[in-house]
C-alpha cells in the first residue's frame, strides 16, 4: 500500500512493472527505486526478491494497481499527499501500524480498507502477499463521503462487505485477469466502471457533519471543487475567484483544503491535467489547442506539467492510446 506514482505506470494500457527485469541482486534496489516517497526493507533475507505490479489510469485520476509483493517492510512518510486508497487482499497477509500505536493485520476477507496515503503509517509482511488497490483523488473522497473518513490520528478504516463491495472485489479480480489484453479504449471504458463502483460505495458511508459550521464548510469545499472542474480551461482561474464563487475568503479557501491535505493550486493543477489526458484521446486536437483547454497559455509549460504528472509528454502520452496514422493529425 502506498503511493504509486511511477512513469512506467501511467499509460492507459494495463502495464506490468517487475523485478525478473532486473538481475537477481540488484531485484530489491530495483523495486525500492519505483517508489521514490516509501521507505522500504526486506525482511527475510532468504532467497531472491520478487515482486510485481500491473497498473492502469484512469482520465479522472482514478488508479487500479494489482501489486504482488514480496516479504518487505514499508514506512510511508507523512506528507501532502493528494490521494487515498481502497484494499482489498487477495491472498496472504501483511500488517499496518498507524495512528496512535494501532495495529491491525489484513488478510482475504472482512471488507475494503480505507487507507489515507497523507498520514503516516507502516506495513510489515513475513510472507509474500497479493493486493488489489484502487488509488483515488483525496477531493474525490471527501466529496463522496462529506467529510474527512478516517476520524482522530488512524491512516486506515475498514469498511464493510456490502453487496456493492463484493462486486467491486469481483471487478479487481477481472481487471486483474482481463485488463493485460484491453485495448487502450477498452481499458478507459474499464476504468470508468471502476472509477463508478468505488465512488459509489464510498458514498455508502457519508459522514453527517455534527454542526452547521461543518456542514457549510463541506458545501463550500464540493461547490469550490465542481466550480474548479468546471472551468478548468479558464487560465485566469485563480483562488481568489474560487473563494469569491463559492462564497468565502481566500484564506478560508485555503483553509479548506488544507485540512483536507490538498493544496488549492495543486488540485487546480491535477484537474486540468486529467482533463488534458481525456481530450488527447480525440485526433482531432492539436496539442496546443488542448494546452488552451486546459487554462494553459504556454505549450511548453503544459508539456512540462503533463510530464511530472504522468512520467511522459502529451505526445508520447497521445501515441500510446491512439493508432499512430491517428497521432499524425495532432
Amino acid at each position: 500500500m502506498g503511493e504509486e506514482r511511477h512513469s512506467h505506470w501511467h499509460g492507459t494500457r494495463f502495464m506490468r512493472v517487475t523485478t525478473e527485469a532486473a538481475r537477481a541482486s540488484e531485484r530489491f534496489d530495483f523495486w525500492h527505486s519505483l517508489f521514490p516517497h516509501i521507505e522500504m526493507r526486506r525482511t527475510t533475507g532468504e532467497g531472491g526478491y520478487g515482486a510485481a505490479a500491473l497498473a492502469c489510469a484512469g482520465d479522472d485520476g482514478i488508479a487500479f494497481t494489482d501489486l504482488v509483493c514480496a516479504p518487505t517492510a514499508s514506512r510511508f512518510f507523512d506528507g501532502r499527499v493528494d490521494h487515498m486508497q481502497l484494499c482489498a487482499v487477495a491472498e496472504g497477509q501483511f500488517g499496518v501500524a498507524h495512528g496512535k500505536d494501532e495495529r491491525v493485520w489484513l488478510g482475504p476477507g472482512g471488507g475494503l480498507q480505507l487507507l489515507d496515503c497523507h498520514r503516516a503509517a507502516q506495513t510489515h509482511s513475513e510472507a509474500s502477499y497479493r493486493a488489489y488497490h484502487i488509488t483515488l483523488p483525496r477531493a474525490a473522497v471527501y466529496r463522496a463521503m462529506g467529510g474527512d473518513p478516517i476520524a482522530g490520528t488512524g491512516a486506515l478504516r475498514t469498511l464493510p462487505d456490502t453487496p456493492l463491495a463484493l462486486l467491486l472485489k469481483d471487478q479487481l479480480g477481472a481487471l486483474a485477469r482481463h485488463g493485460p489484453a484491453m485495448s487502450p479504449t477498452e481499458a478507459a471504458a474499464a476504468m470508468k466502471l471502476l472509477s463508478g463502483l468505488a465512488l459509489t460505495y464510498l458514498q455508502g458511508f457519508s459522514i453527517a457533519a455534527p454542526d452547521v459550521g461543518k456542514r457549510l464548510g463541506e458545501a463550500q469545499f464540493a461547490s469550490a471543487c465542481r466550480l474548479i472542474e468546471a472551468r478548468c480551461g479558464d487560465a485566469g482561474l485563480t483562488a481568489e475567484a474560487v473563494a469569491r464563487a463559492v462564497g468565502c475568503s481566500r484564506a478560508s479557501l485555503y483553509r479548506l483544503f488544507d485540512q483536507r491535505g490538498l493544496s488549492v493550486a495543486e488540485h487546480v493543477r491535477a484537474v486540468r491535467l486529467n482533463h488534458g489526458r481525456a481530450l488527447l484521446r480525440d485526433p482531432r486536437l492539436g496539442i496546443g489547442d488542448i494546452a488552451l483547454r486546459c487554462g494553459y497559455d504556454d505549450l511548453s509549460a503544459f508539456g512540462k506539467a503533463f510530464r511530472r504528472r504522468f512520467g511522459m509528454t502529451p505526445r508520447d502520452w497521445r501515441m500510446t492510446v491512439l493508432p499512430l496514422e491517428s497521432a499524425g493529425q495532432r
